[in-house]
């Protein structure tokens, strides 16, 4: 008599790609985490804001809602967009949607500027942190004061 064919195990090629699925979920929850930290120790705008973070090691970015203040906007806000400006994955609270400004992000980490995006009154400005940006896109004059990072940061009109 026969033994029943045995199940096998996963090949070293699929133990990976889930390794790596696990990683990338990882890097993204981190990614929220860290612009929700950047958002609650921002100064309030006077105009809605919104700031975006690129995903470590990955073709992707999260950005915050449309928020005239961002000291309440929690991960579960955040939504994840690809490099196209496509959501790739909604907003926790199922809620929340991006940005009305996420194509103008998308365009900016398209470009490499920056790791971080943000946007105020038409304004766009890309730096190397979310509080740079957000500090370079709030100031009257679109550069950072001498008491915060000097970023590399670019602002320009988006409308």
């Amino acid at each position: 008599m026969e033994s029943p064919p045995m199940p096998h195990d996963d090949t070293p090629r699929e133990r990976c790609d889930v390794r790596a699925a696990a990683v990338r979920q990882v890097l993204i929850a981190r990614t929220r985490e860290r612009l929700c930290e950047a958002c609650a120790r921002a100064s309030d705008a006077e105009a809605p804001t919104a700031v975006s973070l690129r995903v470590e090691n990955a073709d992707l970015f999260v950005i915050t809602p449309d928020a005239s203040s961002l000291h309440d906007v929690g991960p579960a806000q955040t939504s994840l967009v690809d490099l196209d400006g496509r959501v790739a994955g909604t907003a926790w609270d199922r809620r929340s949607a991006p940005s009305s400004d996420t194509a103008a992000h998308a365009a900016a980490h398209r470009s490499g500027a920056g790791r971080a995006v943000a946007s105020c009154a038409g304004r766009l400005a890309h730096a190397s942190t979310p509080a740079a940006a957000l500090h370079a896109v709030t100031d009257q004059d679109g550069s950072p004061s001498s008491t915060h990072e000097e970023p590399q940061h670019h602002t320009r009109s988006t409308q």
